[in-house]
C-alpha cells in the first residue's frame, strides 16, 4: 500500500524529466533551489545546477554604500539574523550576517552573497536572470555585468519602467524579459523595448501566442514559482521554451 504512491510519484517525476529533456525546456531557478538550501545563496544556486538549471535568478538590491547584494526582500529580517532594510546597512555589516541558520543548522554561517560573488561562482556554469529591484543603481549593475563577462549570458527584468528605460540607454545590447499574458500586452512592451523573453502563466500559453513570440524572436518562459509542482506537465504540454521555478529537483533535464 505505501509503496504504490511512492512508485507513482517516481514515475511521474521521471516522465516530466524525460519530456522536458525531449522538448529542450531550459530551467530558470527562482531564488536558487530554495527547498534544498537557503534561498538566494551560492549554495542554493549550486544545488540548482546539480538538478539541471540553465539559468539562476538573482534579486539585485544595493546596500547603503551601493554594494549590490542578492536578496529578495527589502528587509533582512526573514532570511538573515539581521533586521531592517538592506538599503540602510553598509556592506561591511551585511557581510557579517548569518543567512543560513533560519533554513537549517547545517547552513549556519552562510552569508548574503554580493552579486559579484554570485557571478564569480556561476562563471561558465550558468546564465543569470537579473530581477532588478527598485533603487538599484543601473550604471553600477551594467558595469559589473560587463566586467564579469555576463553581458551575453544574461537577461533582465524591471518592475519599474523608468529603470527599464535607463537600462536600455546604458545597455542596448543586453536582453530584457517582460511579463505579458496576451499578445496585446506583449505588443505594448514591444513599443517600449525589444524583449527577448516573455514570462507568462502556463495556462495562458496558446499556440497563437507562442507562434507570435517566435515570429518576433521572443522566447516563452512559463512561470511556476513556489512549491506547487502540479503545473509542470502543463508546461511541457504547452511547449514553453523555458520554465521559471523553485523546484528544479522535481523538474530536471538531467
Amino acid at each position: 500500500m505505501t509503496k504504490t504512491p511512492l512508485l507513482l510519484a517516481a514515475f511521474l517525476m521521471l516522465t516530466v524529466s524525460m519530456a522536458a529533456q525531449h522538448n529542450n525546456i531550459e530551467i530558470v531557478v527562482h531564488r536558487g533551489a530554495n527547498a534544498l538550501a537557503p534561498e538566494n545563496t551560492v549554495a542554493a544556486a549550486l544545488a540548482a545546477l546539480r538538478h539541471g538549471a540553465r539559468w539562476i535568478e538573482v534579486d539585485v538590491r544595493p546596500s547603503k554604500d551601493g554594494v549590490l547584494f542578492n536578496l529578495h526582500d527589502e528587509t533582512l529580517d526573514r532570511t538573515t539574523n539581521g533586521t531592517g532594510r538592506l538599503a540602510d546597512m553598509p556592506a561591511a555589516e551585511v557581510e557579517k550576517l548569518d543567512a543560513g541558520s533560519w533554513f537549517s543548522p547545517r547552513f549556519a554561517g552562510l552569508r548574503v552573497p554580493t552579486i559579484a560573488q554570485m557571478l564569480d561562482s556561476l562563471q561558465g556554469r550558468a546564465g543569470i536572470f537579473f530581477d532588478v529591484k527598485r533603487g538599484t543603481p543601473i550604471a553600477t549593475l551594467v558595469s559589473l555585468v560587463r566586467q564579469k563577462g555576463f553581458a551575453a549570458n544574461s537577461f533582465f527584468w524591471f518592475a519599474d519602467e523608468q529603470m527599464l528605460s535607463a537600462f536600455i540607454r546604458l545597455a542596448p545590447e543586453m536582453k530584457i524579459k517582460v511579463n505579458a499574458s496576451t499578445i496585446r500586452r506583449l505588443k505594448y512592451w514591444q513599443s517600449v523595448c525589444s524583449p527577448s523573453y516573455v514570462e507568462i502563466a502556463p495556462e495562458k500559453i496558446t499556440r497563437r501566442f507562442r507562434r507570435y513570440c517566435h515570429r518576433h524572436g521572443i522566447l516563452v518562459m512559463a512561470a511556476c514559482q513556489e512549491d506547487d509542482t502540479s503545473q509542470f506537465p502543463l508546461v511541457i504540454k504547452k511547449k514553453a521554451d523555458l520554465v521559471n521555478l523553485d523546484r528544479p529537483e522535481a523538474f530536471s533535464t538531467q
